[in-house]
């Protein structure tokens, strides 16, 4: 007896906790059950402990409702199958609230009685947080497509007036120079300096901005040959500087290519502009598949196929606690007059690899090269972009 005490308490306990009832209905002779935690779902008083009819809890049910309800156990109950249905309903005060009703049919081989068996759980709770957490979704999209329309806009229109102060200073040096002093030059010069950042700063906002919306569509992108391309852009740069390359197999992803070729031109131009003066550049492109193990820890999809995407370099490298820095918009770890840059270029990385479903992170050590790795979705949704 102690047992079935204890076994009934728990019941009652984790029907308070949980906010969920169960009920047994007999479609024969019209009897309804209720335990006591569906009285408490519905919010009846202590002293009322009699279910009401059938009738009067399609009642309650909201009108836009009722009839999906209706249909769902009238269907259960011809086809003899589970059901499971949600809607809205006002409980015994009045009250809104958004349920979700799930069982089975039962049907007694001596009575020839249908019975509806199962649990109401109420989903109030979190039903408004999923509605307050996709209104502010929403508010966001609609905030983050204003900021972008705001700077392609702004950065598209502060081109002109910056062509006609850089047109108008050349010509002052062309035409005036000898006129100007050594404080005229200087101060031209320094003008002309400034003109040239503010075009590398709107041509990066554009960058990023188109980049943020993009248009073409995801096709198969043959990772090796963006590569080869990439270097062939940098062909002197490298002759230049001497630098070593190795380039491993890589593999062929659902992507955007334009992006592609962009975000390893990012990452080659960071490779070679932040050499160290006592060696020789050596980059380095290499990938591999994520084990299972590693798709947990990031917390990806299991099942999907993923690759790993490292591109290393031994240049001067960075402080570990800079490595979340550096891919925030406009942030220099150096002066512009040690390294040239709008401390963008990284920022443009991160949001190609998030446009594609993927991350991007870097591994560092002050005077010991850097390491930029990308994972991606071999396949990439709809949805992504």
């Amino acid at each position: 007896m102690s047992q079935l005490y204890d076994s009934t308490a728990y019941l009652r306990e984790a029907e308070s906790l949980l906010r969920f009832g169960t009920f047994d209905w007999s479609t024969t002779t019209k009897e309804f059950y209720w335990s006591e935690g569906l009285f408490r779902v519905l919010s009846f008083p202590a002293e009322v402990r009699t279910p009401p009819n059938v009738h009067w809890f399609y009642e309650q049910i909201l009108e836009a409702d009722r009839e999906k309800v209706v249909t769902s156990i009238q269907e259960a109950i011809e086809n003899q199958l589970p059901f499971q249905v949600q809607y809205r309903i006002l409980d015994y005060t009045g009250h809104e609230l958004v349920l979700m009703s799930r069982g089975n049919v039962l049907l007694s081989p001596d009575t020839e009685d249908v019975r509806l068996v199962g649990i109401t759980a109420d989903l109030t709770a979190h039903y408004l947080f999923e509605q307050e957490l996709k209104s502010k979704m929403d508010a966001l999209d609609r905030s983050n497509f204003e900021l972008e329309q705001f700077a392609y806009i702004a950065s598209h229109d502060l081109q002109e007036p910056l062509r006609k102060i850089t047109s108008f200073g050349e010509r002052l040096t062309s035409r005036y120079q000898e006129n100007l002093g050594e404080e005229g030059k200087h101060y031209l010069s320094r003008m002309l300096g400034a003109t040239q950042r503010m075009k590398l700063l709107i041509e990066s906002l554009l960058s990023y901005s188109r980049i943020s919306r993009p248009e073409e569509p995801f096709t198969p992108v043959n990772l090796n040959e963006v590569a080869k391309n990439v270097l062939s852009d940098f062909e002197l740069r490298l002759t230049e500087t001497e630098a070593e390359v190795e380039v491993g197999p890589l593999p062929t992803l659902s992507s955007l290519p334009t992006q592609m070729h962009q975000l390893f031109q990012n990452l080659l131009s960071n490779a070679l502009k932040f050499t160290s003066p006592d060696r020789k550049p050596r980059l380095r492109i290499s990938s591999s598949l994520l084990n299972r193990q590693e798709i947990a820890e990031h917390r990806f999809v299991p099942g999907t196929i993923y690759h790993k995407i490292t591109v290393s370099d031994n240049g001067i490298g960075f402080e570990p606690g800079q490595s979340e820095q550096i891919f925030t918009l406009f942030k220099r770890l150096h002066g512009r007059s040690e390294y040239e840059g709008a401390g963008m270029g990284l920022a443009i990385c991160k949001r190609i690899v998030e446009n594609h479903g993927g991350i991007i992170y870097a591994q560092s050590e002050p005077g010991q090269g850097a390491s930029f790795v990308l994972i991606f979705p071999q396949q990439q949704k709809a949805s992504v972009k």
